[in-house]
């Protein structure tokens, strides 16, 4: 990415704090070209303070200095957000909307040519440097665009092209995916207090099983059955546990889960383009 580049975040809420802080730390741009507003000012301006960022005195100022503009709103805060920037906008600035169920019709439509816009789906642990971000190209975006956004999120967590119609699916997967295996990690830490651990042995032991199985997930590129297969000896702890695990319907209710959360994902993208 241009080193001279400025990118301007709108909203720096958890999502967009993280993203302050992951091109910091990944050395995408100096402090001094990260530019940040907020609804609220005062929290535009303990993140430039605490992150050594400029705030932005408003969405019209921080419109016109960027040359990559994020877009981290609330859903229903983005028909607003989009309608203040873009009479502000440098014609040629990329615009990232991060917002859930808003397509990029909508956003390219409100700005009336100005600007290119992809749309992201990050997730929470992007907040630790370990997000799963997919991403698709507007109407008018680019290949080098694709670049710029795999550099700028590659900073936080791994980073994947998708197309638009995808992006339900991804919110489904990987966007209510923390919150689905923060409950699965709960249910673990009950079991081995159940089993006679003191909670905060279960705690430690349970997280970082659940970490240290997907690294090797992702470092060895096995599929997850294959690394089960290597841990489920016969007649072992693994198949018993397991053989619970099926007959009360667990690994059919994560999936038809996930298929829910996408289907939710997309009637509110529905719900937003009515609006």
């Amino acid at each position: 990415m241009d080193g001279q580049q400025v990118i301007g975040i709108a909203g720096v809420g958890k999502m967009g704090e993280a993203l302050v802080r992951g091109l910091i730390v990944g050395r995408v741009v100096p402090p001094n070209q990260i530019l940040v507003s907020d609804a609220v000012p005062i929290r535009a301006k303990e993140v430039a303070t605490r992150h050594g960022v400029e705030a932005a005195e408003s969405v019209a100022q921080l419109a016109g200095q960027s040359d990559v503009l994020v877009l981290a709103a609330k859903p229903k805060d983005m028909p607003t957000l989009v309608n203040g920037i873009a009479p502000h906008l440098k014609r040629g600035t990329l615009v990232l909307s991060l917002a859930a169920g808003v397509r990029t019709s909508f956003v390219e439509k409100v700005l009336g040519g100005r600007g290119r816009v992809v749309r992201i789906m990050p997730n929470l642990a992007c907040a630790v440097g370990e997000g799963a971000t997919a991403f698709a190209l507007g109407r008018t975006a680019t290949d080098h665009d694709a670049l710029t956004v795999e550099e700028i999120f590659g900073a936080i967590g791994r980073v994947t092209l998708v197309e638009e119609r995808m992006l339900d699916a991804v919110t489904g997967l990987s966007g209510s995916g923390p919150g689905f295996i923060a409950a699965l990690a709960h249910a673990m830490i009950e079991g081995g207090v159940r089993s006679g651990l003191p909670r905060e042995v279960a705690y430690k032991l349970a997280l970082q099983t659940m970490k240290g199985t997907a690294e090797l997930l992702l470092i060895d590129g096995l599929e997850p059955m294959q690394l089960f297969r290597m841990v489920a000896t016969p007649n072992g702890t693994t198949v018993a546990g397991w053989t619970v695990m099926e007959k009360q319907g667990v690994p059919q209710a994560i999936a038809d889960g996930i298929v829910a959360a996408s289907k939710r994902a997309a009637e509110i993208a529905e719900e937003a383009g009515k609006a």
